[in-house]
């Protein structure tokens, strides 16, 4: 079975340089999709327009999010920061949500517009360095899945509400300890589960998907997406194939850089099935010395 594929990165103005690298490696380094969607907030999009082509398409949240949930200025932090709300938001029993609940909701939707069978996300803290083709996630018919078994423990208490979360929403019974996790850069789904996913929760919850999600804030997209193909699906079913093995190093803290400095190139820290490096905008590492270490790997 031969797939096509599209890669798929929510971002936002806060990192839209960041983002620009990444499409910058996306075009050096990676072969085998059909087009790079950006899912932005549609008063970002000016920023990010330059960034399209003939293969990097925007999608604003106005195409992908219903039109009652709607990104506001949060007045508890003057304006600084957003909140996504509305009296029908309310009405339906959502809370407030935050950015990073508006971009987990974007990668459920972007497969409602899409027209690719397999979906990758790279998100926008991220850069390819090493030639990476998508049709390599493909084994035997069946395309990758991100999976690390025993990882979750019971006493995970930042862990423990999106594995029950994802369980209630998809009528599931309690999850048990240890438990894999699905949770990484570098996640491909296929399309067609994530369709059969929103259907699923909608007959569960008898609502509407957005609001069956986020009427909880304690919710992780890749864990609801793992659960349903594993546990609802079957694996086997399912055509993925389990692999703990994470495509793209991350510095999730301040303490992980601490190296950094010392570096001639991302060469030196990657493992061999390692094709990027990921480094989180809220640690305070400047991009300038990010964007150097890429353009000596790019250029060797």
């Amino acid at each position: 079975m031969t797939f096509s594929y599209a890669l798929a990165t929510p971002s936002y103005r806060g990192d839209v340089d960041r983002c620009r690298l990444l499409c910058a490696s996306i075009d050096r380094f990676v072969t085998g999709h059909g087009v790079h969607y950006l899912l932005v907030e549609d008063r970002d999009v000016p920023l990010f327009r330059d960034l399209e082509g003939p293969k990097r398409r925007i999608l604003p949240e106005s195409q992908l999010l219903p039109s009652w949930l709607k990104p506001r200025p949060d007045p508890l932090s003057l304006g600084r920061r957003r909140v996504w709300t509305g009296a029908r938001a309310l009405a339906r029993g959502l809370p407030p949500l935050r950015g990073w609940h508006a971009q987990q909701l974007r990668k459920f939707a972007v497969a409602t517009v899409a027209g690719e069978d397999v979906i990758l996300f790279a998100d926008s803290d991220m850069l390819f360095l090493r030639p990476f083709d998508l049709a390599d996630l493909e084994r035997d018919g069946a395309v990758r899945l991100y999976r690390k078994p025993d990882a979750i423990a019971a006493d995970m208490a930042r862990h423990r509400p999106w594995c029950e979360s994802a369980s209630a929403l998809l009528g599931l019974g309690a999850p048990s300890y240890p438990g894999p996790d699905y949770i990484n850069n570098m996640v491909s789904w296929r399309r067609d589960h994530v369709l059969g996913l929103l259907a699923h929760i909608e007959t569960v919850s008898g609502r509407d998907w957005v609001s069956a999600i986020a009427r909880d804030r304690q919710f992780s997209e890749y864990m609801i997406y793992g659960y349903y193909v594993e546990r609802v699906l079957g694996l086997e079913a399912a055509r993925h194939w389990p692999d703990p093995r994470e495509l793209c190093k991350v510095y999730w803290f301040p303490e992980d850089v601490a190296g950094l400095d010392l570096l001639k190139t991302f060469e030196e820290v990657l493992e061999p099935w390692q094709v990027a490096v990921g480094v989180q905008s809220f640690i305070g590492q400047p991009l300038d010395k990010v964007r150097a270490l890429f353009e000596r790997q790019a250029s060797a």
